[in-house]
């Protein structure tokens, strides 16, 4: 009988060292979990800036494609055929990258501020300089809702009436 409470006495503490076992595996993969997600948003945020900061890197790189896109910007006429190619896409990366940072807002994938303050740049953008509005009658297309319906609700704010 001693020798069957003892195998019973070792059964239970094994369950009990197992059942730990097990805590303690569940709190590393969590922890595990949290680090991966931490660095995957600091992932999407890094890509967020390289792809919005692109266009700004370029023209930054070349006064000849800041003097062009200047002049499609303020909406300089009339312009070359391959000077508004250049122009319109330049502007199609340009908000590429404020299409990109807004399905990551919506995804929940990088930070809220960064998100409103590049919001606030692009609309700035789009209100100020005509030649955005002159893009987006041509190249709206290029852009899937909900994002075409954001931006065209911006235009049509400015504009005072409905945007495509």
């Amino acid at each position: 009988m001693l020798n069957k409470m003892t195998l019973q006495g070792l059964a239970h503490i094994g369950e009990f060292i197992g059942g730990i076992a097990i805590i303690i595996s569940l709190a590393y993969l969590a922890i595990q979990v949290s680090d991966s997600n931490r660095l995957l948003r600091s992932q999407a945020h890094y890509n967020a800036l390289m792809l919005a900061q692109a266009p700004g890197t370029m023209m930054v790189q070349s006064p000849e494609l800041s003097d062009l896109v200047e002049q499609c910007q303020v909406g300089k006429e009339p312009l070359s055929t391959s000077v508004l190619a250049r122009c319109n896409h330049f502007t199609l990366m340009e908000l590429n990258g404020w299409e990109y940072l807004y399905y990551q807002n919506l995804d929940g994938s990088i930070p809220p501020q960064l998100w409103l303050g590049s919001d606030a740049y692009y609309r700035n953008e789009i209100q100020t300089k005509a030649g955005y509005a002159k893009f987006w009658k041509d190249y709206h297309i290029a852009y899937a809702e909900p994002f075409h319906s954001y931006v065209a609700s911006i235009f049509a704010e400015e504009s005072g009436v409905s945007s495509q």
